[in-house]
């Protein structure tokens, strides 16, 4: 069985999805069951959709106690192989 692999403090490429897309990076605070606690360098909303990539995984969730300290992300899906996938990153983009 797959396990997401993370280390704190582990730099990951954010994405905020929606009417306000923007990218920027984030590090990787904690894990506690379903969430995720990141430091990242966007202004992260509350109820944000979100996207995080790293090594191969991909995360998506929504941002929950956004503040100036970081953020918490419920994980909805996850996907943790990447890497065998014949679609790229960009096709997602309308292209």
């Amino acid at each position: 069985m797959h396990e997401l692999k993370w280390k704190p403090g582990q730099t990951v490429e954010l994405t905020l999805l929606g009417a306000e897309a923007r990218t920027g990076s984030a590090r990787i605070l904690e894990l506690s069951g379903k969430r995720m606690r990141l430091a990242a360098d966007l202004q992260v909303n509350d109820g944000a959709a979100v996207r995080l990539d790293w090594d191969g995984q991909l995360l998506l969730g929504q941002a929950l106690g956004a503040g100036p300290e970081g953020f918490w992300l419920e994980i909805q899906h996850m996907l943790l192989d990447t890497a065998g996938l014949s679609w790229q990153k960009k096709a997602w983009a309308g292209g």
